[in-house]
């Protein structure tokens, strides 16, 4: 197994004013200690007085579902001073808790959290994967219905079409028709698989309109609050105007500024690009910066004002995934500076926004579930530095591109010279390789000896650990095929897939890092509820992404699907 990196406290509750003088609009308006301190005495006071049984808790008024993008579990702990502080301290936190399939990307591991369901029932076996009968890569939240058309945004259509399953917000919504159910995130595959077929809207940043959005599957038009959230132009008279031209931060607590293996698309140190260029290179700058989650918050906030959440006499749903910890850990790994100011930001900025339901809806309300639809490997650099890199080859890195031309140059010698292209025969995935069945027909060759071949390649390719067949993981009995079974669609996942050994790095880019693999560092995520029904504490019992839906459900009372994967948890603390 490879060896667990855990951060010392001290990484988490350092130079919080420093990562946030940019941000004064995010700065609490009440200090830690006066926030703290009456809670503590009042704590203290009821420590002396005789147990009672708990009052059942009435329902919630409000479910809000909270997944951070990339977020590792040892990121996140109660010495943070702000919301996922509080909700580490206040709230039930689960210490065992993963993603129970193998393919560990954004699509499958949102729609796995509001489904109660593996990607294998739920549909969405990564964030592309080919149509087996164009022969094309497609998007999971791609739409080619020209009524489901992005607003403002070119043409491209998203909807809930490939998912298979139903949601959280489905389920509320046909046992209370006057619920309402939304979701806003930084990533349109991330709202829409939060949200669902019956939500009332899923909103997003769109980089090519430079504005948060929706497409026509939700509504025709935007509403007035977001008209004027994004303003005529979003960087000067809308939410974005308030960015400044650079998004500056501390040198870091665990780990200084610059480091060998971060990306230099943004410049390797502080200040980074952030409201200046044109265009969609602007808007890349939001999208790659904490300043998309702020973003965020602020359009959520005005979501409980406008749509008057959670204050109608029935119980809504508000489903938030935050991005930036993803878009800025790919360039520069978990524990960078960069990552430590970003999860700063949006420490503070839910401090204010938990407030916020306190205030409009009062003190446990509300019922908050926070978890993150994967976790990554650390920079390879600095797993070497910590000696901690396990992977065989040398530096971590694996060349993820001139993989794949070797690929298919294995092809053309074993199967399509001297005149065929071998990419009419297989398509390199991320993680699997496709073989197209009508080609394979045609050159009067079996898919499984096209299988074969391949997996004899790149079970010789240093630091791969195993290529599965299908069979394999279909009637495998080990822990590992059950990940890839898990993870397996038919008619859209692959016919083989490529695992990595511990610690080796895919990646398309020469810096950075990702995520993908069923390893530890990619599939232990947090899972933290908070809220009426939950007894704050810890769990060391082991659980999954795909029991936080059927979860939520059970405290409202809802009914759910015969066939769910997940199972309802007791939220209650280990003895």
């Amino acid at each position: 197994m490879h060896k667990d990196i855990t951060l010392p406290r001290s990484f988490h509750a350092s130079k919080q004013a420093e990562n946030l003088t940019t941000a004064p609009h995010l700065l609490n308006k009440r200090p830690l200690t006066k926030r703290l301190l009456p809670k503590l005495i009042a704590a203290g006071c009821l420590a002396l007085l005789p147990l009672a049984a708990a009052p059942q808790a009435a329902k919630p008024k409000l479910l809000v579902l909270i997944s951070v993008d990339q977020l590792r579990p040892d990121r996140l702990d109660s010495s943070l001073p702000g919301g996922l502080g509080r909700l580490a301290r206040q709230g039930l936190v689960y210490t065992q808790a993963s993603l129970n399939h193998a393919m560990t990307s954004t699509c499958p591991g949102h729609v796995v959290i509001s489904t109660g369901m593996n990607p294998s029932k739920a549909g969405i076996p990564g964030n592309t994967y080919i149509d087996r009968d164009s022969w094309e890569q497609t998007y999971c939240v791609n739409d080619s219905d020209p009524k489901n058309t992005v607003i403002g945004s070119g043409g491209e259509g998203r909807s809930p079409a490939a998912i298979t399953a139903t949601t959280l917000g489905d389920w509320l919504k046909q046992a209370s028709p006057k619920s309402k159910v939304f979701a806003v995130s930084g990533k349109d595959r991330a709202a829409i698989t939060m949200a669902g077929k019956s939500a009332d809207a899923a909103y997003w940043f769109s980089r090519e309109g430079s504005i948060f959005t929706t497409s026509g599957y939700y509504a025709k038009k935007l509403p007035g609050y977001l008209k004027a959230f994004n303003g005529k132009d979003f960087f000067v008279d809308g939410f974005g105007g308030s960015f400044p031209s650079e998004w500056t931060h501390g040198s870091g607590s665990y780990r200084t500024d610059d480091f060998v293996g971060e990306s230099e698309l943004r410049s390797r140190t502080s200040g980074h690009p952030l409201n200046q260029g044109k265009g969609k290179a602007r808007a890349d700058n939001i999208y790659y910066s904490p300043y998309v989650d702020d973003a965020t918050m602020a359009l959520a906030t005005r979501l409980i004002s406008a749509e008057k959440l959670g204050q109608r006499g029935v119980t809504d749903l508000l489903a938030l995934s935050f991005s930036a910890t993803d878009t800025v850990g790919h360039h520069y790994g978990p524990y960078s500076a960069e990552s430590e100011s970003t999860l700063n930001r949006l420490d503070a900025s839910l401090d204010e926004f938990l407030e916020l339901l306190d205030s409009t809806l009062g003190e446990g309300s509300y019922l908050v579930a926070l978890t993150a639809d994967h976790g990554v490997l650390p920079l390879p650099e600095w797993l070497a530095a910590q000696e901690a890199l396990e992977c065989p080859v040398p530096g971590g890195r694996l060349e993820s591109t001139a993989l794949a031309l070797k690929a298919y140059w294995h092809t053309y010698w074993a199967f399509t010279k001297p005149l065929g292209n071998p990419q009419d025969l297989i398509k390199p995935m991320y993680r699997d390789i496709a073989v197209n069945r009508d080609k394979a027909r045609e050159l009067g060759l079996e898919v499984s000896e096209i299988v074969a071949s391949l997996k004899a390649f790149f079970e010789t390719r240093p630091g791969v650990a195993k290529a599965w067949t299908v069979d394999e993981v279909l009637r495998g009995k080990s822990d590992m095929a059950a990940l890839y079974r898990n993870s397996y669609v038919p008619n859209k996942s692959g016919d083989l897939f490529v695992q990595l050994k511990a610690t080796c790095l895919d990646w398309f880019f020469e810096a950075g890092t990702t995520h993908g693999s069923p390893h530890g560092y990619d599939r232990d995520v947090p899972l933290i509820f908070f809220g009426p029904g939950v007894t704050p504490g810890k769990s060391a019992k082991t659980v999954h992404t795909i029991d936080i839906a059927p979860t939520m459900a059970d405290l409202l009372g809802l009914p759910v699907p015969d066939d769910l994967d997940g199972r309802r948890l007791s939220l209650t603390p280990d003895n």
